[in-house]
């Protein structure tokens, strides 16, 4: 019985000593290169700089199958910072994955676009695009103070809303900034401890891709005639919505500080409302009735008619700023176009143009006719 403990304890030890073995190779490796890189840091954003890539695209059929992706020197997708900033009317776009456009080449975003527009009726113009996917309004805040608010520009268009659904604080960016270890919980106890390596930040990553996943906000192709209907009862419409209380408080504070910090530096904010396929409609493009279409992976009953109502509580706290900063209602005035789109909330090349030429219109105005450059 002796030998056989002592046998099973050997072999236990072993067993824990090249799992620890293991581990400690893979956080070396990991600390060298790592595959999956993180926006944020022990509370630092990183943003990828002086970046080139070509996607190839085989999942997406309304993209085009080679995606030609840069970042300059800032860790932004545009035109180098030039010398002289002062005397250009400088434009930065904020905002998630609607805004980066991650899955559409350079010159097919609507920042893109938008700059292109502009610089026809003035040369003197400077854009660029500084969307990060998976961002909400708390990675807008790090952004604008650890890089937006030192480079001074004239304006800062922020697209938000999607990515602020049914959150109060992101487990990641809190973490990140706390170097010491939590003890208020068991669960935030385990995340502090994986946070001071690089092995658990690459666990994290995965996790909020999985949240993205089950809230429907990862990049995939839907068609509308193959998506099933789905009945959403009242009496969760009802629950789901008088959920969304604490949140919405909590991303009119968040909004109300990017408003803030904008003025404080003499910065004109511009607030873009989140268009989407959402809604009870019939789709232009293939006359299909989508009110009632299944949108994300939850075993809860869920369907378009629920998830504009939703969304449209947050472009509403974007609405209320009227009257403190310019307002572009763009889930208003966008079509609701399968064409535009190649997911519920993602734009298609032409959509990204669509998104260009609207904005443009209402900033016609509020630069040329503002402009003292």
């Amino acid at each position: 019985m002796k030998l056989h403990f002592k046998e099973t304890w050997r072999r236990t030890k072993a067993v824990c000593f090249g799992l620890l073995l293991g581990l400690i190779l893979c956080e070396i490796i990991l600390r060298i290169y790592n595959p999956f890189p993180f926006s944020i840091k022990k509370g630092k954003l990183i943003l990828p700089a002086n970046q080139t890539k070509i996607f190839t695209n085989k999942w997406i059929k309304k993209l085009d199958e080679k995606i030609y992706y840069s970042r300059n020197t800032l860790g932004f997708r545009g035109p180098e910072l030039p010398d002289s900033i002062s005397k250009l009317t400088s434009i930065i776009t904020i905002g998630g994955s609607t805004t980066e456009c991650k899955f559409l080449s350079d010159s097919c975003t609507w920042p893109f676009f938008l700059y292109q527009s502009l610089k026809k009726q003035d040369s003197l113009i400077w854009l660029n695009n500084a969307g990060i996917d998976g961002h909400s309004t708390f990675g807008h805040l790090l952004l604008l103070k650890e890089y937006v608010l030192k480079l001074k520009p004239d304006y800062v268009l922020f697209l938000t809303g999607i990515n602020d659904e049914e959150i109060e604080q992101p487990d990641e960016f809190d973490l990140m900034t706390e170097k010491k270890v939590a003890t208020n919980s068991f669960k935030g106890f385990i995340k502090s401890i994986l946070n001071h390596s690089e092995i658990g930040r690459t666990v994290f990553n995965f996790y909020h891709v999985q949240i993205a996943y089950k809230k429907g906000l990862i990049h995939r192709e839907i068609n509308p005639k193959e998506l099933i209907n789905v009945s959403v009862p009242d009496s969760i419409t009802n629950k789901r919505i008088a959920s969304q209380t604490p949140y919405i408080n909590g991303y009119k504070k968040r909004i109300d500080q990017l408003l803030l910090k904008c003025k404080e530096a003499g910065i004109q904010p511009i607030f873009i409302t989140q268009p989407s396929l959402f809604g009870d409609y019939v789709d232009s493009a293939t006359q299909i009735s989508m009110g009632n279409k299944w949108v994300r992976n939850s075993e809860v009953p869920d369907n378009c008619i629920l998830e504009e109502k939703i969304l449209e509580m947050y472009n509403d706290v974007l609405r209320s700023l009227a009257g403190q900063a310019v307002i572009i209602d763009l889930a208003k005035e966008m079509p609701k176009n399968s064409v535009y789109y190649y997911d519920f909330t993602h734009f298609t090349k032409e959509g990204a143009k669509k998104v260009s030429d609207i904005l443009y219109n209402h900033l016609y105005t509020v630069i040329f006719n503002n402009s003292t450059k």
